[in-house]
């Protein structure tokens, strides 16, 4: 593990808590020799096939550049050391870390900004793909079958000529889980050793040049959670007001329903008495 990560600085928005980590030390951190496959025996995007069978890497060997983009006129980035193997050409790049350009390109193909390379060769027997038998493997309408070729340079390249030509899969892996490694030390030295800041779980954690950002869910902030109480408490100081009015209303009614009653049994029991009175006169 390389504990090259220090941790910087926390930023915020309405519904996420972004962690920024720079890399403390960039010195010693850059793996200076990374695996390419340099070349295969699948159709190149000129439909030009070159047959592993057939490279010569002796004059190679003895002089090998490794080159950005087939740059021939700038001074190389590496060396290589190659090998063909499980038919496939493969190599070995060695960045020379002491010329910044270089250095900054191994960062660059380290974080996965740049995974390809092409080969720059001399063909020494080809033919159209169109004159090969139809039963071979590599016959095809267009494009040029190389049986023989001399290997002149590597280049990393922002786009291959052979869409196979890439990292090698075990180093980008190693390269991957270094940085998964890193951001789990960082995350339990750093992150999870605050108990006052309330994190839910990971959105998304990116590689960005020197930095790497680790992007969190947000908890509910605390005032929101009081406004949230606060609205609660006013719905049921309000529901409280609507009950005891409605119970005020109601007893008012019965209030005056009662008086009423006792207003028609008075004037029941008067018309009674005048009738009585009136019954009496008419008897004497």
């Amino acid at each position: 593990m390389l504990h090259s990560l220090l941790f910087k600085c926390i930023k915020q928005s309405m519904n996420t808590l972004s962690y920024i980590m720079k890399r403390n030390n960039q010195e010693g951190t850059v793996k200076d020799t990374l695996s390419f496959i340099a070349s295969t025996s699948g159709v190149d995007r000129y439909g030009d096939i070159i047959d592993q069978k057939g490279w010569n890497l002796t004059n190679y060997r003895n002089n090998p550049v490794v080159l950005l983009n087939h740059d021939s006129n700038s001074l190389p980035i590496g060396r290589g050391e190659v090998e063909v193997k499980n038919g496939k050409l493969n190599i070995d790049v060695t960045f020379d870390m002491k010329d910044e350009r270089a250095k900054e390109i191994a960062r660059k193909a380290k974080d996965g900004f740049l995974n390809a390379v092409s080969v720059g060769f001399k063909p020494l027997e080809s033919k159209s793909r169109y004159e090969l038998s139809k039963d071979s493997p590599f016959y095809g309408e267009k494009g040029m079958f190389y049986s023989k070729a001399e290997l002149l340079e590597v280049s990393l390249v922002t786009i291959p000529a052979n869409g196979e030509a890439i990292m090698n899969q075990k180093d980008f892996n190693i390269l991957k889980n270094q940085v998964v490694e890193e951001v789990r030390d960082v995350l339990y030295r750093e992150l999870f050793n605050q108990p006052e800041i309330k994190l839910r779980h990971i959105i998304a954690i990116r590689d960005e040049e020197d930095k790497i950002v680790i992007e969190f869910a947000k908890a509910k902030d605390e005032r929101a959670m009081e406004e949230e109480e606060e609205d609660k408490a006013m719905e049921e100081e309000e529901e409280e007001k609507s009950s005891y009015k409605e119970e005020e209303e109601d007893k008012a009614m019965e209030e005056e329903e009662e008086d009423k009653a006792v207003e028609e049994d008075e004037e029941k029991e008067k018309d009674f008495y005048d009738y009585i009175s009136l019954l009496a006169k008419s008897m004497y």
